[in-house]
């Protein structure tokens, strides 16, 4: 017992195992022949893993087909099958084979069962005329038993071993996809980084710059190009491509040209993946397309040729409409993977949306550079209308003055000349003409001052020249030459400002703003209504600025307007006399101009208030480049 605990307990595999049993049974049962087959889970033949010492292994594997009837003995037999001839079972020639120098064995086949299966047999044999006693047999049961159970432990292994590896080739997936998620993640990241960082710019070139350095991050490409697609010309421009980091000259595509990779690209809308062009470009173009890779126009003095052979090019397509391509190009061959496609297909949305969002862009600044020349012209035509009737009342009464006076004086010539001319009518004419003359004075003196303000505003405007000025005297100018529209809207506009504030700045802009905020307040503010009231307070703030204020008792402004107020184009007076510039203006005359801020706060139905904050000497304007 002692020997089978050692064989048991060993840490020897099936086979060694398998064989230490064989031999113990064979020396403890006096068998002649001793066997164990189990049964292969590939081929399905029955193989001899271990056999008593000193026999030679005849015939280690059994099949059906060569060994037919030992086949069925040791692999069909239901229980333990116990014969006293082989010749009885039919298994005397295949007997031979397994012992040649057995004539007539007594047979004892064990099956060997695992989880319930057969899994071989057990086989052993002695002498005809000797009996086992039960303590052999016993023993020769137990022997089988244990040759079971290592089956067992090592199917046991077996599957420890298969699960071990089968969990370590898991882990081994799940840490690369587990890898491969992180750089996608980061890859998505990164994308999404230079994605705002393209559509943060509204310039084509910059745009292309950006674009440009990632790429050449990301793919290592050597030239990078954006071409915009001009469907009324029918042509592709390339304003700039860039070379190995520098820029090359502008040159055009022609859309309908076959023998282009560019034109292909934009006239079918796909992308090209190109890694050798001399064996790909059928796909493409034709081979006359091969001498026309790169344009020989674009090349800077001094750049050499450039022969590309792997290509990627990307259509750049926003809302269904293609307004250019994306090129990508290295010398060598197989430069690209399809991870490569992919990033310049996912730049080239945001490019599509970046260069979009510049033409959008520049339209409106366009748009914006008309509609603020037309607001200045409007300003200064309504100023003109001010001052025309402004100088309508002290012209028109000294008119009057003057036709009175010329009366007067024919009157008193006819009793000169007539000789009834007394002294009391002496004292009457030369009365009367002196209080004409102090008329005409004082109503001539007012449309100087007018006139001269209206000069001065309207050169200040047209010209925002920088010089030194009396506040209170700008903003009464201002005052004057609007009072006319203010009074014809039954409105009144207070003005309270220190006389001693001089400010080395812009009167032009000033005015500008002032007319602007008026301007609104009687627009928006007093809108469907009269009696409104306006004031432009204005004090020293510190020793180097001055706050300005105008407040109005008008409807107020709603929260969610107060923060787009000074954006351009934004009016709730949309096709009924709002441009949505004025405000937007305010704040680049005072921000930019006068390098000053402004803020506003309001309340509905309690009026607006704007606060300006100016500097009493303005900034030095950056010199142009």
């Amino acid at each position: 017992m002692q020997v089978l605990d050692r064989i048991m307990h060993s840490d020897t595999g099936l086979s060694s195992a398998m064989q230490q049993l064989v031999t113990l049974a064979a020396e403890q049962l006096s068998a002649i022949y001793c066997a164990a087959w189990t049964q292969d889970s590939a081929s399905g033949h029955l193989v001899c893993r271990a056999q008593q010492p000193g026999k030679a292994e005849q015939c280690p594997v059994i099949n059906t087909a060569n060994f037919p009837e030992l086949w069925h003995l040791l692999s069909q037999v239901n229980g333990t099958l116990q014969l006293e001839s082989a010749s009885n079972m039919g298994l005397s020639q295949e007997w031979h084979l397994l012992c040649t120098d057995l004539s007539a064995p007594m047979l004892l086949v064990v099956p060997l069962l695992a989880h319930g299966k057969r899994v071989g047999a057990a086989l052993l044999a002695h002498q005809a005329h000797q009996i086992w006693h039960s303590d052999q047999q016993q023993l020769a049961f137990q022997l089988c038993a244990l040759m079971q159970q290592k089956i067992v432990e090592d199917d046991y292994q077996k599957l420890q071993r298969e699960l071990h590896q089968h969990v370590m080739h898991r882990t081994y997936e799940l840490r690369l996809q587990t890898e491969e998620l992180r750089q996608a993640q980061q890859m998505v990241q990164k994308l999404s980084e230079i994605g705002r960082e393209i559509t943060s710019s509204l310039d084509q070139n910059t745009i292309m710059s950006v674009v440009y350095r990632h790429l050449h991050t990301l793919i290592g490409a050597e030239v990078f190009a954006i071409g915009i697609y001009h469907p009324d010309k029918q042509l592709i421009e390339f304003p700039g491509n860039i070379l190995r980091g520098e820029l090359m000259r502008p040159y055009f595509r022609d859309v309908n040209d076959h023998d282009l990779l560019a034109s292909y690209c934009v006239r079918e809308g796909k992308e090209i993946f190109i890694n050798n062009i001399f064996d790909e470009y059928p796909a493409y173009i034709g081979a006359a397309g091969l001498d026309r890779l790169t344009d020989q126009k674009s090349y800077a003095e001094g750049q050499a040729l450039f022969v590309p052979a792997s290509h990627i090019y990307v259509p750049l397509i926003l809302k269904g409409k293609i307004s250019g391509v994306i090129a990508i190009q290295s010398t060598e061959t197989n430069a690209f993977q399809t991870i490569h496609l992919d990033m310049a297909k996912t730049l080239s949305a945001y490019t599509a949306i970046a260069i979009d969002n510049a033409d959008t862009y520049q339209q409106l600044a366009e748009a914006q550079k008309i509609l603020v020349s037309q607001d200045k012209l409007a300003a200064l035509g309504s100023l003109v209308a001010g001052v025309a009737h402004e100088l309508n009342t002290p012209i028109g009464n000294s008119l009057l003055t003057a036709s009175t006076l010329q009366e007067e004086a024919q009157r008193f010539q006819v009793q000169l000349e007539s000789n009834h001319l007394k002294r009391s009518d002496l004292q009457h004419f030369t009365q009367g003409l002196t209080e004409a003359c102090e008329l005409l004075m004082r109503n001539l003196h007012n449309a100087s001052e007018l006139v001269a303000s209206f000069k001065q505003v309207s050169a200040d405007q047209t010209s925002q020249q920088r010089r030194q000025f009396q506040l209170a005297q700008t903003v009464h100018e201002v005052a004057r030459t609007l009072q006319n529209q203010i009074l014809k809207q039954g409105h009144h506009l207070a003005l309270d400002i220190s006389k001693d504030i001089i400010l080395d700045s812009y009167p032009g802009p000033l005015a500008q703003i002032l007319t602007n905020l008026i301007n609104n307040a009687m627009l928006h503010g007093f809108n469907g209504r009269s009696a409104g009231s306006m004031k432009i307070h204005a004090r020293r703030h510190s020793l180097s600025q001055v706050e300005l204020q105008f407040c109005d008792d008008g409807a107020g402004i709603p929260k969610a307007d107060l923060r787009r107020i000074f954006d351009p184009f934004f009016t709730t007076k949309l096709g009924q006399g709002g441009s949505g510039l004025g405000l937007s203006i305010v704040h680049n005359l005072v921000t930019a101009i006068m390098g000053g801020s402004i803020e506003v706060s309001s309340t509905p139905g309690n009026g607006t208030r704007f606060r300006l904050l100016l500097p009493l000497q303005a900034p030095t304007p950056a010199p142009s480049r």
